[in-house]
Order: C-alpha cells, then sequence, then structure tokens
C-alpha cells in the first residue's frame, strides 16, 4: 500500500474575522473588566483616605479650637494695657506732631534784640510762620538816622536773617518813625 504523505503543520489564520468586528460596548466591557478595575481600586483608597483623614482633621481643630478658648481670659485680661498703650502712642504722636511744627519765637526775638541800638523803640512786631521761614514786619521810632542805619546794617549782617527792607520812613518833630521787613530761618527750639 501506498504510504500516504503526511504533513505535520499548523494551520494559523492570522487574520481577523472581517465579518463579525467587536462592538464598541463589549470594547468598554472588556476594558472595564481589565483596566477599570484598577482605576476603580484606585478611586475608592483616595475616599478612603480622605474619609480617616476627616476624623484627623476634625480632632486637630477641636484641639486649636480649645486652645483659643483657654487664652481668652488671658487676653482679655490685657485689655486696660493696651488702652494705655494706646493712649501713649497717641501722646507720642501728639508731641512729636508738636515738636515739628514749635518755632523757637524767643530766639529770634533775642537776636532781633541783640542787634537794636539804644536809640531805637519798638513800637509793634509781627511775626508770622511760613514754609521754612518766618516773617516779620515792625514798625519802631530812633531819635538819630545813625540808630536806624547801624540797626538796620546789624540785621542785615546777622546770617539767620535775609530779605531786610526798610519799607516806610518818616520824620516827625525829632523823632524817626520807620516799618521794617524781612525774615528769619526756622529755628527748632526742642529736642526730644
Amino acid at each position: 500500500m501506498p504510504k500516504k504523505n503526511l504533513k505535520i503543520g499548523i494551520n494559523l489564520d492570522l487574520l481577523k474575522p472581517q465579518s463579525n468586528p467587536e462592538k464598541l460596548a463589549v470594547k468598554v466591557f472588556r476594558w472595564l473588566l481589565s483596566t477599570g478595575r484598577y482605576i476603580f481600586i484606585l478611586v475608592e483608597v483616595i475616599v478612603f483616605i480622605a474619609f480617616i483623614l476627616r476624623f484627623k482633621l476634625d480632632a486637630d481643630l477641636a484641639d486649636k479650637k480649645e486652645a483659643i478658648e483657654q487664652q481668652i481670659p488671658y487676653i482679655e485680661s490685657l485689655g486696660p494695657y493696651e488702652i494705655l498703650i494706646r493712649q501713649t502712642q497717641l501722646k507720642i504722636s501728639t508731641i512729636l506732631a508738636a515738636k515739628s511744627d514749635f518755632v523757637n519765637y524767643p530766639l529770634v526775638f533775642k537776636k532781633i534784640a541783640d542787634q537794636t541800638p539804644l536809640g531805637i523803640k519798638l513800637i509793634s512786631l509781627n511775626m508770622q510762620k511760613e514754609v521754612g521761614k518766618i516773617t516779620f514786619t515792625m514798625n519802631a521810632e530812633a531819635q538819630n538816622n545813625n540808630d536806624v542805619t547801624s540797626f538796620v546794617q546789624g540785621l542785615k549782617q546777622d546770617s539767620s536773617f535775609s530779605d531786610i527792607n526798610l519799607t516806610s520812613i518818616d520824620l516827625d518833630q525829632r523823632t524817626i518813625t520807620f516799618t521794617l521787613t524781612g525774615s528769619s530761618k526756622i529755628s527748632k527750639g526742642v529736642n526730644l
């Protein structure tokens, strides 16, 4: 009998069947069973951790609230000190404001008096504070012309005075009446 040729081989069909493609629902269901379960487990773990942390954070919040409530009587007992400190700060700010606005008028009077000759009699002296200087107007009487000249020259030579002007002069029965204007630098007289 003739021998049959037996061939041993594997019959593989590498092409997917063309007639029966998988439906979308089947693909989604297969993905949910394979990869989706890991995502579901991960979400459940996160929810569980958040649930546990909620209890811990609530306990911490209660402890902090209790610590704050224990400090309330101490803080309320410091109320009078706070009022005293605020009053002191107000007084200090008032003193500093007064110091910055203070003008040493007695020093200006003294400098004018130092330059005034004996023969001059001051009738009036008007001073006004302006920005950075004091302006003054004075009315005076003198017996002779030399006293007026030395007075004006003395004020002009003093470095603390500026803009010295003889604005009017009048001669009436051996008495010279004159008006003088000028300005002086502001000097602070109070040091804290």
